[in-house]
């Protein structure tokens, strides 16, 4: 009996030592970084403490630095059953569902974690970036707005809200963020000058409220719009500025509206002949949604396509879509196939802006526009350079834009310091005609464009033109202009060099004035504009 007593004693004091011995083992294979060799041992350390959720929490973050995502969610899931609030198990198991696409089960993790610490800034952000990617517009505000409300000076969740508000149109809404931040107690200096800078970046087209704005335009000069009062719905007014302009020369009333619900949206429409919706997007949702009052034309750009807004639509309710070009069309096609008529309307350029310098000479300057993000291509347009510059050090590269992801501008940072090129960031450019016209080239290496404004305009303005084969690019440019990889890119530089440069200008800008000159496009928009207006049941009759 004795020895029996004993023996429980002794053998748990040689369990102790094995232990303990364990434990020293493990820690010095993590100091070490021998992963593989340590996850062995966590687990079976972590199935002699089921309880203990933290084994299996620093179990699974092992498994997800070997790129074992199965083991990591297994060992996360563990944890959460041992602790279904534990903070780091429910994060992790969040940003793995993100990497697998599982949208649905990170917002219902990050939600989790919310409810478990309602005052967490970083999971409101990480929130609404998931809902940016559902096409959730409402949430995503929601969530910045609780980050920053939660977090006054959090640089990233402001910078990720602005993001969002230029990406998507909500302009209206940044500025009002940023108003409200700025009213937050407990800024820091560096929060102030942040908030100061984006002002300057979300122009301020936009009051607080939805706005509409009354224009009297001149006497009727043509009898081409049979409509005489035309709304205008628009959160971005930046590509229908210039019709806005040509339809006051032709209508006693234009009614522009902008707002991120649909208030008074009813009342305006029935009171107006005809209603043209700018981007598909909330607007033409609310309205397509409503008691339908007057003929309605919406005209969809190409980030729509990307998202599921088109499919929110009641299409039933919209007499006509405009697409910008027919890869867009083809892209959103099925979702509306047959529902709505349709028609490819391409932009416009103003060819009375953009012209070709008298004179012009041609040297060796590469020009790029537009903001730097992904949609860019940033790594394909640093190699293309790259290897031009290698084939002729005397080019230099010119680009007219703004970051907008601190990935991309590291990337930048670390490459042009392994490899320094002769590059100019000139920031947003307000006169594009005047900056253009000591730039010989243009490149665009973008993964998809509906138009790509830059090549165009700088085609009208004598630049030669360096485009990237995008899904879509030979419905919009010519094929000789078109290039695949660095190596292609080099042979058109080549190919233009040995040609006559002001001939070739010329070329170009014919081209664009054959197919893309704005008044050609605005008779199109007027012409489907009486079409559209005669066909509905309201058939407008002038006065």
């Amino acid at each position: 009996m004795e020895k029996h007593e004993k023996a429980p004693g002794r053998q748990l004091e040689t369990d102790n030592k094995s232990h303990e011995k364990f434990i020293k083992n493990l820690n010095n294979l993590l100091e070490n970084n021998q992963l593989a060799e340590a996850l062995p041992i966590l687990h079976t350390l972590a199935d002699q403490s089921p309880d203990d959720p933290q084994l299996r929490v620093t179990a699974g973050l092992v498994a997800l630095s070997l790129d074992k995502q199965d083991e990591a969610r297994r060992s996360f899931e563990l944890a959460l059953k041992a602790d279904p609030k534990n903070i780091d198990a429910l994060y992790n198991s969040a940003l793995l569902a993100m990497s697998r696409g599982m949208t649905d089960r990170a917002i219902e993790l990050f939600e989790k974690i919310a409810s478990v610490n309602p005052e967490d800034a970083d999971v409101y952000n990480d929130l609404a970036v998931i809902w940016i990617n559902k096409s959730n517009i409402d949430k995503v505000k929601e969530c910045f707005s609780r980050a920053i409300e939660l977090n006054p000076n959090y640089t990233q969740a402001r910078k990720n809200a602005m993001e969002f508000a230029t990406e998507h149109k909500q302009q209206e809404w940044g500025r009002k963020l940023l108003d409200q931040n700025r009213a937050l107690p407990g800024l820091s200096e560096e929060t102030v000058m942040d908030i100061e800078s984006w002002e300057n970046k979300i122009t301020p087209e936009y009051s607080d409220n939805p706005t509409v704005t009354i224009r009297s335009g001149k006497a009727v000069l043509s009898d081409r719009i049979t409509a005489k009062k035309i709304a205008i719905f628009a959160n971005h007014k930046a590509f229908v500025i210039d019709i806005i302009k040509r339809l006051e020369d032709d209508h006693n009333q234009i009614t522009e509206y902008s707002a991120d619900s649909g208030q008074s949206m009813s009342e305006l429409l029935s009171s107006v002949d005809l209603a043209w919706f700018e981007w598909c997007d909330n607007l033409v949702i609310e309205a397509s949604r409503l008691s339908k009052t007057c003929p309605i034309i919406c005209r969809l750009h190409s980030y729509e396509a990307f998202t599921e807004l088109p499919s929110q639509v009641n299409w039933k309710n919209v007499d006509h879509l405009i697409f910008v070009n027919k890869s867009v069309m083809e892209l959103v096609g099925e979702t509306i196939a047959g529902i709505v008529p349709k028609t490819v309307i391409h932009n416009g350029v103003d060819l009375d802006r953009f012209t070709i310098p008298e004179n012009k000479t041609y040297g060796k300057k590469i020009a790029s526009v537009g903001y730097i993000n992904y949609k860019k291509n940033p790594a394909l347009l640093l190699y293309c350079f790259k290897k031009i510059y290698e084939y002729d050090p005397e080019f230099t590269f010119h680009i007219a834009g703004l970051h907008q992801d601190p990935r991309i501008k590291l990337y930048f940072d670390n490459f042009l310091e392994e490899s320094p090129l002769p590059i100019e960031f000139c920031g947003w450019v307000k006169d594009m005609p005047e900056w253009y016209k000591d730039k010989d080239y243009v490149i665009s290496t973008s993964l998809f464009e509906s138009f790509h404004y830059s090549i165009a305009e700088g085609m009208a303005s004598g630049l030669m033109p360096l485009i990237h084969n995008w899904y879509g690019a030979k419905h919009l440019y010519p094929e000789e202009h078109l290039f695949t990889d660095p190596d292609a890119c080099l042979e058109l530089v080549k190919e233009f060099e040995i040609n006559d440069s002001s001939k070739q200008a010329q070329i170009n800008r014919k081209f664009i004035s054959n197919r893309y000159n704005l008044d050609d496009k605005f008779s199109q928009i007027s012409r489907l504009m009486n079409k559209v207006v005669c066909a509905d049941s309201r058939k407008i009759v002038s006065v």
